[in-house]
């Protein structure tokens, strides 16, 4: 195999495995909302600080958190899609 199909071959191979740079997979505090369609979505489970956030209040109430990166997040503590964890989803803003 000459170089330059070795080269093509590996970004072949990079590009069908979803070899992704540059994506943020630190703030998990704003999972992909369910859209009805009856299929399991794949849903990223909250950051603990998402969590702790929501400690002690109910649905609905405000919150607060930083993330991973240190950003400061403001939202609503929401119940993940399953019902078992309360965390502060993020305001859309």
């Amino acid at each position: 195999m000459n170089k330059k199909n070795f080269i093509g071959a590996v970004l072949a191979v990079l590009f069908l495995t979803g070899t992704s740079y540059g994506q943020d997979s630190t703030d998990q505090s704003n999972p992909p909302q369910d859209q009805g369609s009856g299929a399991e979505h794949a849903h990223r489970a909250p950051s603990q600080a998402a969590i702790d956030a929501c400690s002690g209040k109910s649905e609905g109430d405000a919150c607060d958190y930083t993330n991973l990166k240190g950003d400061d997040k403001t939202g609503a503590c929401a119940n993940t899609s399953d019902g078992q964890t309360l965390f502060c989803k993020r305001s859309k803003s």
